[in-house]
């Protein structure tokens, strides 16, 4: 047996073939739910907004229309969440401003948007609907352009990405009904969204498959009892994901989506709003994302370098392990943005910096500029690497691993080897001195592309020589090679957090 949690939302429930399925004779009585007494902090004082008509143009060429709204409370500079709000096909962006009456003279003094403080809002209307039309309605659509609304959704991520005044970091996504799909689809693979709310949303199979593969993003889902098909779909959506923070509130005569706001504060006019409850849980969750901290750190040879170093998450005050990652000489750290977001998420601090000649690190020199002899010694700069975070409060100094493509694995690896404090490494193509790779005593995660032979068969002899000390070969069709290959399959990053968990003792 399984009980909701908290909010006083309890509810009996048995798990039957991998699903949640509720038991009807044990849950009619108890599925009175009350949410909570007493005013919610913003109702009767709703912040004020800066609203704009905003649009922006998806992959497949639609435009979508929409709202953005910022809190007065946003100061010039600051940059803070956002949250993107999709509207089910049945409704527009408007469901969303609130405002709707409570009594027989009384309206709503709080909306979802007032609820989530100091968090800048996004409503669109998805293609077909409201200013997005342009003369083809939704309901004239073909299923084809009907299924493709996931890509309004990751326009709208994108576009909030890039607004000046957002955290891009620290995204959520609200959605209802049969918008629920899409809002999955959509921002599921996208590491920037970092929390997500399903108002009694319909979803396939295959939607509530790929909630699984983000055991980093925690989901409410919200149901009435009445909506058999949004609450069967929003319990097996919660059963799908792994994150200990994901909820499922049920409810009892309050209809579907964001109509259960307006149907609660009817039902309850004396409880704490329904919007106040989910924008807390939202919020609270955007807040709990870390972003990176901007560092320095200089080398025994004199560079300075720059980079990310962003805290492990849930680590509840205990030290946790850290993860250097290293990237080619052709790119800079911000190939690494999603991975560094995964590592943080899974309880791992991690330092994503610019090596010597490369992004901000370029105080002596471009990389290619540089003489050979001062390229070589780049594996000092990951040993700075090694000593800086090992420095650092709430980082464990003898667990360390390093991720790194191309010619960071050299550099890495030299750096590495003889150092009691790194426990793994993982090599995305790149051709190590074999020395080096004799020599390390840590398991290793050897990625290769088989369309570059030489490095392929250059991993199967390290890897014929180092399998006894618990490393492992993973070889990938075509030419893409290192970083490449996140673009090309996007189960590597989610994969190479699954192998530094074990070897960094993280349960």
């Amino acid at each position: 047996m399984k009980h909701g949690h908290g909010n006083g939302m309890d509810v009996m429930m048995s798990r039957k073939n991998g699903l949640l399925i509720l038991c009807a004779a044990a849950v009619l009585l108890p599925w009175m739910i009350t949410v909570g007494s007493g005013q919610s902090g913003g109702a009767g004082s709703a912040p004020v907004f800066s609203e704009s008509e905003v649009s922006y143009t998806t992959e497949d060429g639609w435009t979508i229309e929409g709202t953005l709204s910022i809190p007065a409370s946003v100061r010039a500079g600051e940059k803070v969440p956002a949250v993107l709000l999709v509207h089910s096909p049945a409704h527009d962006r408007d469901i969303y401003r609130g405002q709707h009456q409570v009594g027989v003279n009384t309206f709503a003094k709080q909306s979802l948007r007032s609820s989530l403080g100091n968090v800048i809002t996004l409503r669109i209307d998805i293609r077909g609907r409201g200013r997005s039309r342009f003369g083809r309605d939704y309901s004239s659509l073909p299923p084809d352009e009907r299924s493709s609304v996931y890509l309004d959704v990751v326009g709208g991520i994108k576009f909030l990405a890039n607004h000046t005044q957002v955290d891009g970091g620290r995204l959520g996504v609200v959605a209802e009904g049969a918008s629920a799909e899409a809002a999955v689809n959509g921002a599921i693979g996208d590491q920037r969204v970092r929390a997500m709310v399903l108002l009694s949303g319909r979803m396939n199979s295959s939607a509530k498959e790929v909630i699984g593969e983000r055991p980093d993003m925690p989901l409410l889902c919200l149901a009435s009892k009445e909506d058999k098909t949004g609450l069967l779909d929003m319990a097996e959506a919660y059963s799908r994901s792994k994150h200990p923070l994901s909820d499922l509130m049920l409810f009892r005569d309050i209809g579907s989506g964001n109509s259960m706001f307006i149907m609660w504060a009817n039902k309850n006019p004396e409880a704490k709003t329904l919007e106040a409850v989910v924008g807390e849980w939202l919020s609270a969750r955007l807040k709990d994302a870390p972003g990176p901290v901007e560092v320095s750190f200089r080398t025994e040879d004199g560079w300075t370098l720059y980079g990310n170093l962003r805290p492990a998450q849930g680590t509840a005050g205990a030290d946790a392990p850290g993860v250097i990652l290293i990237h080619s000489y052709l790119t800079d750290r911000s190939v690494f943005e999603d991975l560094e977001r995964m590592l943080s998420a899974a309880g791992m601090a991690v330092l994503n910096f610019d090596f010597r000649g490369r992004g901000r690190s370029q105080g002596k020199g471009s990389y290619f500029d540089l003489p050979q002899p001062e390229r070589d010694n780049a594996y000092l700069d990951v040993k700075a690497a090694t000593e800086f975070l090992a420095r650092q409060q709430g980082v464990s100094r003898d667990r360390i691993a390093i991720v790194a493509s191309s010619i960071g694995v050299k550099y890495g690896l030299k750096a590495s080897v003889g150092d009691a404090r790194i426990r793994s490494f993982v090599m995305l193509g790149g051709m190590p001195d074999s020395p080096d790779v004799e020599k390390a005593g840590f398991p290793i995660l050897f990625v290769a592309s088989q369309g570059l032979p030489p490095i392929t068969q250059a991993f199967r002899e390290f890897y014929r020589i180092h399998k006894d000390r618990g490393s492992h070969l993973l070889e990938y069709e075509g030419g893409s090679v290192g970083y490449q290959l996140f673009d090309l399959d996007r189960s590597i990053e989610p994969l190479i957090v699954r192998w530094l968990k074990p070897q960094l003792t993280i349960p």
